[in-house]
């Protein structure tokens, strides 16, 4: 039963239909017309702005008497208007705008065609003969546009097509407006640079609704294009300068909004790389992207790619590349982790509003679920693959993946949920999924479903909501475990957006410009630690300083998947992390340095110094060693401060047995001060020294000989400071002091 309304038609209209009338149509005549009007409205929810569409759609049409008239003989005219009026400012605008198109739709044969993609494509071309500048070919798609919607639009208000069909014609119509269009802009592009042909070959392929062939009224048409080989086509540009400039006026010319209205909003941000990348690309660098670094969710999205416009076998040849990708034979990760993944993203970033599409139970849980089943099953089982969703779930069913119960919650609730959205998106064309809480909307909204009131109607919702979540729950699972990133950043992080461009830097890559430089392994040897990483952060007193160190440690990996694999060691992992945490000295050390680097991840700083090792290691090894022992509680200060000062006795020692001058051991000694001295060193410490002799005159040779050694000591201890200024009268007498003289100063 539809949900009715008992308006009356206000005083305001019937004035302005009797003036109209006045002189040219009998009273009797007069009456039958209000009465045919309050019997067609009786049928709908008509309300006093339903009233006001009616009234402008009579007012704009060129002739509005013999209209009138017109609607005596016709009551079909009445029933579409008011229809239109009460259930889509739309489609009023449109023939306010354009009152001719109402004697084209009621021609029976116009409003019941059949959308057919060839026959509808070659009859926009030959439409466009008679055009001859771009503005106009393009003004002209616009006026298509705005014609088509209105067919399909009243075709839908009057129940003459199911869902299927609908979404079949708007798909049919949007593949063709955005094959031409674009067509024209490439042309038009080639014919700015004098080029009347090209050998080059592209390809406009859809994702998303369009490429599934369901698409709804309001919605983005996701697109992405690629082309053969890039060569020089001018003196100054090559093809893929050509194609970019092509792509640059197709969405300039399909979105600017003019006074003749727009055509489509476009997107290529799903192309590789994202939104930063190049508008278009070679498909084998296309092809080399999906299989080196592709991720989950674009093969979800690859599921619905569509062939548009271009050429139809270079399209092929990149399906037919990509198909393993999409559909592989086996995984390294469940898609089920990924598709959870994005769930929880979408629901964190929605309003409290009743979203149809995105709120759990909606329409994108259908479609996830649907697409995690392709996904496993599609390598195994070919006859999964389809790119529409009521046609994937009859698959799913045919193939016994989906039982018959499932498959009919899916389809019903899909169906309607798709019908809510149409209406919704009829009413202003606005791409709205959201079904408001109250008034006048709502109350037409449950009336056009067919439902008695608004509390039935949403009770079906809520009822549609819980099937399709269960269905869901027991496909990819119920509400993951796993934290996100964005979670970790309101649970502690200072500076969350750095800490999040850190956190796509460790697990794609993501630099500047937002684009995935590491290849698919990484990524997936990343996948098997960031729940650790996530669970570290989530207790980290500071998950910045972590994120911020990491980062900068893969920054400087020339193969990420080598550390990453490493860290697949739990332990090891921990270590790492809190390293980045609590030695900034040992992070400055090693971030940088390909020796250091190494020795980390040969875990020789888990070793215990021996006096041995102490004599064959490397002064930046000890530092490191030492600091990161610190850092994980392996050692303590006191035996820090031993370690070094046997290592840099050790090493003058040896420096000195080295020097020539100084093999007579009798004639001098080299002395320590300072905490040093004192065995008390820590990294900052300087390292202060005297040099004596039994010399006790003065001796030039042996001045030489240590201001040699001092230098040595000086290049070699860095970053230590080496000094002597704490001899007698400090840094401006001689180096080397003899005993008696050392003795005398005292």
């Amino acid at each position: 039963m539809r949900h009715i309304t008992k308006h009356k038609l206000s005083q305001s209209f019937i004035r302005n239909i009797v003036e109209l009338c006045a002189g040219f149509m009998s009273s009797t005549n007069i009456d039958n017309l209000f009465s045919l009007i309050e019997s067609e409205i009786s049928k709908s929810y008509f309300t006093s702005s339903s009233e006001a569409n009616l009234l402008r759609i009579i007012l704009g049409m060129y002739n509005k008497r013999a209209f009138l008239e017109e609607s005596l003989q016709y009551p079909l005219y009445i029933e579409i208007l008011v229809i239109i009026a009460a259930n889509s400012n739309y489609l009023t605008d449109i023939l306010v705008r354009d009152p001719e198109y109402f004697y084209w739709i009621i021609n029976p044969s116009n409003l019941k065609t059949k959308y057919n993609d060839k026959d509808f494509h070659n009859n926009i071309l030959k439409s466009l003969n008679s055009y001859n500048s771009f503005g106009a070919r393009v003004n002209a798609l616009k006026a298509i546009k705005r014609k088509e919607i209105l067919r399909i639009g009243i075709n839908d208000l009057l129940g003459n097509k199911n869902l299927e069909e609908v979404t079949n014609d708007l798909s049919v119509l949007a593949r063709s407006l955005a094959s031409i269009l674009f067509h024209i802009c490439y042309k038009e592009t080639l014919s700015k640079y004098g080029i009347e042909k090209s050998n080059r070959k592209y390809t406009l392929v859809a994702f998303g609704k369009l490429g599934g062939g369901e698409l709804n009224y309001s919605s983005d048409i996701d697109l992405m294009v690629f082309y053969d080989k890039n060569i020089r086509v001018t003196k100054k540009k090559n093809y893929h300068e050509i194609l970019t400039e092509a792509v640059l006026l197709f969405i300039e010319s399909a979105t600017s909004i003019t006074d003749t209205g727009y055509i489509y909003r476009v997107d290529f941000r799903l192309r590789p790389d994202g939104k930063n990348s190049p508008l278009c690309n070679t498909i084998s660098s296309y092809c080399n992207y999906y299989e080196t670094r592709g991720e989950d969710w674009e093969r979800q999205m690859l599921i619905k790619a569509d062939f548009i416009g271009g050429n139809k076998s270079l399209y092929n040849k990149f399906m037919e590349f990509i198909s393993p990708f999409i559909y592989p034979a086996s995984f390294h990760f469940s898609p089920l982790v990924q598709i959870k993944k994005l769930k929880s993203e979408i629901e964190k970033n929605l309003r409290n509003e009743d979203n149809i599409k995105l709120n759990p139970g909606g329409i994108r849980n259908i479609e996830f679920s649907v697409q995690a089943l392709q996904l496993i099953n599609g390598g195994k089982i070919p006859d999964v693959k389809s790119s529409n969703t009521l046609l994937a779930v009859k698959k799913l069913k045919v193939n016994n993946i989906l039982t018959q119960s499932e498959s009919k919650v899916f389809t019903e609730a899909y169906i309607f949920y798709r019908r809510i959205e149409h209406f919704l998106q009829l009413m202003n064309d606005t791409q709205t999924h959201t079904i408001p809480s109250e008034g006048e909307l709502l109350e037409k909204l449950s009336g056009f479903l067919g439902f008695e009131n608004t509390r039935i109607f949403l009770h079906q919702v809520n009822k549609y909501r819980d099937d399709v979540l269960k269905i869901y729950n027991s496909i990819v699972g119920g509400d993951s475990t796993n934290h996100n990133i964005r979670e970790q950043s309101e649970a502690g992080f200072r500076d969350s957006q750095k800490a999040y461009k850190d956190y796509n830097y460790l697990k794609y890559g993501k630099g500047l410009l937002e684009q995935k430089q590491f290849d698919k392994q990484s990524i997936i040897e990343f996948q098997k630690i960031e729940q650790e990483l996530l669970n570290y952060l989530s207790a980290s007193d500071a998950p910045d300083l972590v994120i911020q160190n990491f980062a900068r440690v893969i920054r400087n990996a020339k193969f990420p998947s080598i550390w990453y694999k490493e860290f697949s060691d739990n332990k090891f992992f921990i270590d790492f992390l809190t390293i980045c945490r609590y030695s900034q000295k040992s992070i400055d050390l090693f971030s940088e340095d390909k020796d250091l680097r190494d020795y980390f991840l040969s875990r020789k700083f888990k070793e215990r110094l021996t006096p041995a090792s102490l004599e064959t290691i490397s002064l930046k090894e000890l530092i490191f060693h030492l600091a990161t022992q610190l850092a994980l509680n392996k050692n303590n200060p006191v035996n820090v401060s031993r370690s070094l000062k046997y290592f840099f006795i050790h090493s003058i020692n040896k420096m000195v047995k080295e020097t020539p001058g100084l093999k007579n051991e009798d004639e001098f000694f080299i002395a320590a001060l300072g905490s040093f001295g004192a065995g008390e060193m820590s990294f900052g410490s300087d390292i202060d020294l005297v040099f004596v002799t039994n010399v006790s005159k003065s001796n030039n040779t042996k001045e030489k000989i240590f201001q040699a050694l001092l230098l040595k000591f000086k290049k070699e201890f860095s970053p230590f400071q080496v000094d002597c200024r704490l001899r007698p009268e400090g840094k401006s007498s001689q180096l080397c002091w003899d005993l008696s003289s050392y003795q005398n100063y005292l």
